[in-house]
């Protein structure tokens, strides 16, 4: 009602993409609807993610805000005391809690390869899923780990609670996990309910290229759709029977994170993905069928559950058969021909 007729546009959470074009005024909202916590004393703070809300928000005609005591309050996520609410409700619903996918024996495999990298006092970003479950669960071992992620879930959070990871180590925010979001179960949003370690941060500063590069033993863990012999990863569409692309991923932050872990001290990026998918096709290929996410010269290291390939560095020669080793042992002659027949070998 408090908009003109026929002027009515909604922005709901938009993303941490979305961000910079809210900031720099190519979107403006008429109205945003956001979730709010609100602390014992009386403190307002967004829900569990620190993307474009705000930059929208201070754009915006019209601020609506759902307010809920189940919403965990979390440093760095303070409501601006200058950001006018124009109208808001009462609530005791809480964020979107998350299904936990336990990992199968495949994603156990590639952990067994991908855990000996991460050394003692590694600072870590990993993304959600079982794989990524899987590799933070095989680190259970591990001291003085640190976490800076886009992303705690409910693995890294055990690291926490465990006294594995303390974030002792890190370049920026010592004693500190830096995180952009936080996605689990009830149990998850009230532990980190003003958690004296656990920071949010806005992409621009978890994204960030010199934040990431200042972390010692910077380990970055993402995956890909596929992945070609040169290490190019495609992250977002898969092809269709029509040869027409499917999108069913975003870009992310895959390049963001394994341009700058290798700029870090020792630091690692990895993509982990398995040999074969379940339905039985090799997502290692001689050429990708989707778009570049990233592109070959970004590349470090790609682990299957068939071993470890080190890319960064290595001549054409090299990565085509460091690749092809790790790749599902029936896929491994077609790839050879392949790349044979691309000049590649």
């Amino acid at each position: 009602a408090l908009a003109p007729r026929g002027a009515l546009t909604l922005s709901l959470l938009p993303s941490g993409r979305a961000r910079a074009v809210y900031e720099q005024g190519q979107w403006r909202a008429d109205v945003v609807l956001i979730a709010l916590g609100r602390s014992a004393e009386g403190r307002l703070y967004l829900s569990p993610t620190h993307g474009g809300a705000l930059a929208a928000a201070r754009r915006a005609r019209h601020v609506f805000a759902q307010i809920s005591p189940n919403v965990p309050c979390v440093a760095g996520a303070e409501w601006p005391s200058d950001l006018k609410i124009d109208a808001w409700i009462e609530t005791d619903q809480g964020p979107l809690e998350a299904r936990e996918v336990q990992p199968g024996a495949v994603e156990h495999s590639i952990a067994r390869f991908v855990a000996p990298l991460v050394p003692d006092g590694a600072c870590l970003q990993v993304g959600i899923g079982a794989q990524p479950s899987a590799v933070v669960g095989a680190l259970a071992n591990h001291r003085h780990l640190g976490i800076h992620s886009g992303m705690l879930t409910p693995p890294l959070w055990h690291l926490m609670q465990s006294g594995a990871a303390d974030h002792s180590r890190k370049g920026r925010d010592a004693g500190v996990a830096v995180v952009g979001c936080i996605y689990g179960d009830a149990a998850l949003y009230a532990h980190v309910n003003q958690h004296p370690h656990l920071a949010l941060r806005p992409p621009s500063y978890t994204h960030d290229a010199q934040v990431i590069a200042a972390q010692p033993d910077m380990f970055c863990l993402n995956s890909a759709l596929e992945v070609d012999l040169l290490g190019s990863a495609n992250a977002e569409a898969v092809a269709g029977a029509d040869g027409r692309w499917r999108m069913v991923g975003g870009v992310g932050g895959l390049p963001d994170f394994t341009r700058a872990a290798v700029l870090a001290p020792r630091g690692q990026a990895v993509i982990a993905l398995p040999a074969r998918t379940p339905r039985g096709q090799g997502p290692i290929v001689s050429r990708p069928s989707g778009p570049t996410t990233l592109s070959a010269s970004d590349a470090d290291i790609v682990v299957s559950d068939h071993g470890v390939a080190r890319l960064r560095g290595c001549s054409m020669g090299e990565r085509v058969r460091a690749m092809i080793a790790i790749a599902h042992p029936e896929d491994r002659d077609t790839l050879r021909q392949e790349a044979r027949g691309l000049g590649l070998m």
